[in-house]
């Protein structure tokens, strides 16, 4: 197998709200000529962080979601700023979305979430976290509840459609359950 030949420079970007869409062409090695629809900006990074208070809990930010049309238990996530570091914006963004910080921050892993997406997603366990404020920073389109649950309630959420991220549970896994364990 070789990778396909690209045909373009993928400047052409649709901007769909929340959503960039980069067109791609390529050549497989079929000789077809494909042209794929990527979400979001090549090069785009995103922090998502499985955040525990010193009791063990998940610190979710609880919020409602357009694609599956539900509330879901989501992690504190959001993308990189120009020149940001991923432990940076990983807590930046678990202040903004929780008002929670945390002197300790472990990078789990990177994962892409799915074929048809540039993003890179860097994955965290901050544990020890506590409360430094009750404002919340959120953008414009963002409601976002506070709230925590178990660990095992974490696992339910990733097994029921309950989350999104779930690659994390995965990197977070045995941690998750030495930590769970050790209450």
């Amino acid at each position: 197998m070789k990778p396909w030949e690209r045909l373009d420079d993928g400047t052409d970007i649709v901007d769909v709200k929340f959503r960039p869409i980069v067109k791609k062409r390529f050549r497989m090695n079929n000789g077809k000529v494909i042209s794929a629809n990527i979400s979001s900006k090549e090069g785009n990074k995103a922090v998502i962080v499985y955040a525990l208070t010193p009791e063990r809990q998940v610190i979710v930010a609880r919020q409602f979601r357009c694609g599956p049309e539900k509330i879901m238990d989501e992690m504190p996530a959001g993308l990189m700023e120009p020149g940001e570091s991923p432990e940076s914006a990983a807590r930046r963004e678990m202040l903004e979305e929780t008002g929670f910080t945390s002197d300790n921050f472990e990078l789990l892993g990177t994962a892409y979430v799915n074929a048809w997406d540039n993003s890179l997603h860097y994955y965290f366990l901050a544990t020890d976290c506590y409360r430094v404020s009750d404002v919340l920073n959120t953008d414009e389109y963002e409601e976002v509840e506070v709230d925590m649950i178990s660990i095992s309630k974490l696992f339910e959420n990733a097994k029921n459609s309950n989350m999104t991220d779930v690659q994390g549970v995965y990197l977070a896994n045995e941690k998750l359950k030495e930590l769970e364990i050790k209450l």
